[in-house]
């Protein structure tokens, strides 16, 4: 897909995207559903990816009919035939498939025939030939393939155990890949042919897709769906450049934007799935084998999983992290590994036995240029933790603090700084430190702009948030109340938001010390019939002049709790919203996991530093609230900043598969019952 030019391909653009999915370490890719251009496997054939070319079949919603019609034998088979004549001498195809969801019948079993005899040196592949009641699949596939299988693990799936909601039933009716290889009833490579639906925000638990596929020696890979968005940049009448989809040039019927299905945007701008996909699809892996935290001693557990060449054309250095700063760097000696081989490789770091954080990066390089990346090009970058001491406990200087009650705020303050709750709501409205406003606003939120895998299949995460009101909470002051001791000023507030159906206790404590920093301790108790709730923490609203920000933690894109194989625990900084992931439709997205530290400033240093001494949280420092993403529909339509939302939670929900096929995994998702946030306000003098 071409951005300007729709389905006229260009041979740069088909090149530009053979060289990118080769270095996101992607070898293999289905023409679904139908042959490409020629060219395309003759850039395959010499830059070396892998294909299955699929015929032009396809019936869809007519299921097995057209497949069962003995009407229809010479139309199947010539589309198969013309295939197969055309593009049988190239070997970038290792195999053919014979179509793509149009159910099962004797049209397809001749093409399998035919296909057989004209080239026996090829599998034959098609999805919709599937055994029944765990039968095994037709004999006229060589390979068992599914859709969007669901992993071993347990969803996030509720109605669904009674069968009250069919639309939720939509998310639970996949099967398991790993449990059909495990069959004693057939002996045939299992393969996926379209997984991991790529819509959007998305691509969550592709980590334990893969785990299970190296588990099993039937298990042979599968297909991302799919590789590029297929959106239309053009200019419109009010000047704005947009990625249009579905419905924007008066289209109907349409589906919106589920043609926006891409590991990558359609002008082949990186988002953090295709780095997902990068580290996920690692032809090496490197896990710690021991650390000797007295001697620095370290052991490397390394598996090639190439399965054709050894571990020549690869280096590996080494950065050791201390506190999330790299402090030494070396070179990773690789063993001499035959394909599918496991190793130890040795190194000698520097001992260290306080309470330092330790992590280990590991970065696997190309040792000489390739066709497709020069040399030099990391091929992957693994994080290993040594010691975890990511969460430090702050000091404070503490002496007795003024208290008063102006107009409807309670306010604490010296002569440097001053924080005020509003009487009405118990909400923190203000924060001043030397003469600067840093907190203009706060507020407990639950609510996430939806993600298209949260409008997925029955739509039923969405649709149930819309249906709670939960972006849209009333809010009660149930009590405020102030301590004065000699360690500075306690505020305690308990505010309940009312929903549709349920509300969610907020029970906060604020210490203030005379140092000027507020210690922050919220509980959240969510009450009544709530639907699984996207995130469970607070906002703080900053003027938009505070626009820079570092962060301890996952970095430096965007990451959740189902997706952040791609990043590794740092020190990062970047002006707000850059790893906000801007996809053509607006959606949840910037969110940073394993946090400790994020603070926000302005150009001269002030600014505001938050630390999270208990245990890491999710935060994201944003131009824009949660409701004001969700309000447009095109990212071009994002309105121009009037803050910096910074959000700060205690627990994020994953993002999952759903937009086609099984959504977020239950480990992912936020359990029930309280969760607390601990946090430190600091502010920050200039420089």
């Amino acid at each position: 897909h071409d951005p300007r030019l729709a389905r006229v391909m260009t041979d740069s653009l088909m090149k530009r995207d053979i060289i990118l999915m080769k270095q996101a370490n992607i070898n293999a890719v289905r023409t679904s559903h139908y042959p490409n251009h020629p060219r395309w496997y003759e850039l395959c054939d010499s830059l070396g990816l892998y294909v299955m070319d699929e015929a032009n079949i396809e019936e869809h919603g007519l299921r097995g009919t057209l497949a069962s019609t003995p009407d229809w034998h010479a139309a199947f088979m010539d589309r198969a035939v013309r295939m197969a004549e055309r593009d049988k001498n190239h070997p970038s195809i290792i195999f053919w498939s014979m179509g793509n969801e149009s159910g099962y019948g004797p049209n397809f079993a001749a093409i399998s025939a035919w296909l057989h005899d004209f080239d026996p040196t090829r599998p034959v592949h098609y999805e919709g030939a599937q055994g029944v009641d765990g039968e095994p699949d037709p004999v006229t596939v060589d390979i068992i393939s599914r859709f969007y299988p669901r992993v071993m693990d347990e969803y996030l799936n509720p109605g669904i155990e009674d069968g009250s909601d069919k639309e939720r039933a939509e998310n639970a009716r996949w099967e398991r890949l790993l449990s059909i290889a495990k069959r004693d009833n057939d002996n045939r490579p299992v393969l996926t042919s379209e997984y991991a639906h790529a819509m959007g925000n998305a691509m969550g638990n592709l980590r334990e897709y893969w785990d299970e596929i190296y588990s099993h020696p039937r298990m042979a890979g599968g297909f991302i769906w799919d590789w590029v968005d297929q959106g239309i940049i053009r200019t419109r009448p009010d000047g704005k450049t947009e990625v249009s989809y579905g419905g924007d040039f008066g289209d109907k019927p349409n589906l919106k934007a589920f043609c926006l299905n891409g590991v990558v945007m359609a002008d082949r701008t990186l988002t953090p799935k295709y780095y997902e996909v990068k580290a996920v699809y690692s032809p090496i892996s490197l896990t710690l084998d021991s650390f000797d935290p007295k001697t620095g001693e370290v052991s490397l557990k390394i598996v090639n999983r190439n399965h054709h060449t050894d571990l020549s054309a690869y280096r590996a250095e080494w950065t050791l992290l201390r506190d999330g700063r790299n402090i030494e760097v070396g070179d990773l000696p690789l063993p001499d590994l035959k394909p599918g081989e496991t190793g130890i490789s040795r190194i000698k770091l520097p001992a260290d036995d306080d309470l330092s954080d330790l992590r280990l990066n590991i970065s696997v390089l190309l040792r000489n240029a390739m066709v497709w990346a020069p040399e030099g090009h990391e091929i992957c970058k693994t994080q290993l933790l040594l010691a975890d001491h990511q969460t430090k406990q702050p000091t404070f200087t503490d002496a007795p603090l003024a208290v008063n009650k102006i107009e409807s705020a309670l306010v604490v303050n010296t002569d440097n700084f001053a924080a005020s709750w509003s009487l009405r709501d118990g909400s923190l409205n203000s924060y001043i430190y030397g003469g600067n406003q840093l907190i203009d606003g706060s507020g407990f939120q639950a609510y996430r702009a939806p993600t298209d895998n949260d409008k997925g299949f029955g739509n039923w995460l969405a649709k149930d948030w819309d249906k709670t009101a939960l972006a849209t909470p009333q809010i009660t002051l149930e009590s405020i109340t102030h301590d004065i001791t000699d360690k500075g000023v306690v505020v305690k507030t308990i505010q309940t938001y009312a929903y549709n159906g349920g509300s969610i206790k907020v029970s906060s404590l604020y210490r203030v010390h005379s140092d000027s920093s507020i210690e922050v301790t919220q509980t959240y108790t969510p009450e009544g019939s709530l639907p699984p709730l996207p995130r469970l923490g607070m906002w703080l609203k900053l003027p938009n002049k505070y626009d820079r920000v570092e962060w301890w933690g996952y970095g430096p894109t965007e990451s959740y709790p189902d997706r952040h194989e791609a990043v590794t625990v740092g020190r990062w900084g970047a002006m707000v919203g850059d790893p906000y992931t801007h996809y053509p439709r607006p959606q949840e997205s910037g969110n940073l996991e394993s946090i400790s530290e994020i603070s926000v400033t302005s150009a001269n240093g002030t600014g505001l530093l938050v630390t999270s001494p208990e245990r890491v949280i999710s935060a994201s420092a944003l131009p824009w609230s949660a409701t004001e993403i969700a309000s447009v529909t095109h990212d071009c339509d994002l309105p121009e900043s009037c803050a910096t939302w910074l959000c700060l939670d205690a627990a994020v929900l994953g993002l999952g598969n759903s937009s086609c096929g099984p959504g977020v995994l239950k480990k992912y998702s936020i359990p029930e019952g309280p969760h607390t946030l601990s946090i430190v306000l600091t502010p920050i003098s200039a420089r």
